[in-house]
């Protein structure tokens, strides 16, 4: 009789059991005590306060009032090399932004 498949399946059962023992964690912490906090007065925000017109590194090339025209304008930017993208204004125009170098060339182009 062949005993190393006897020792290979000894050897699994004894790392099953000792993966088991080690993966099955023990019983959760209790949960900390919650604290109450003082309520705080929140000054009422506008909407126009929470509408950034700021971009970061991006500039604003063109504006265009429908989508299928700052498409237009995307691609051809893209097509002179210049990478752009589209943004929602709050007043329903979709405004194409270009990297702030890239800015006076991408407006040259769009015209």
């Amino acid at each position: 009789m062949a005993l190393g498949p006897l020792i290979a399946l000894v050897m699994m059962a004894m790392l099953a059991a000792i993966l088991h023992r080690s993966l099955r964690g023990g019983a959760a912490p209790p949960p900390a005590p919650v604290r109450a906090l003082k309520p705080t007065r929140v000054e009422p925000t506008r909407l126009a306060d929470c509408i950034a017109d700021d971009y970061g590194l991006l500039a604003t090339a063109a504006v265009s009032r429908t989508h299928a025209d700052a498409l237009l304008i995307k691609e051809h930017l893209r097509s002179a090399g210049i990478r752009a993208t589209l943004a929602n204004a709050p007043d329903g125009q979709i405004r194409i932004l270009v990297f702030g170098d890239e800015v006076v060339a991408a407006r040259r182009l769009v015209g």
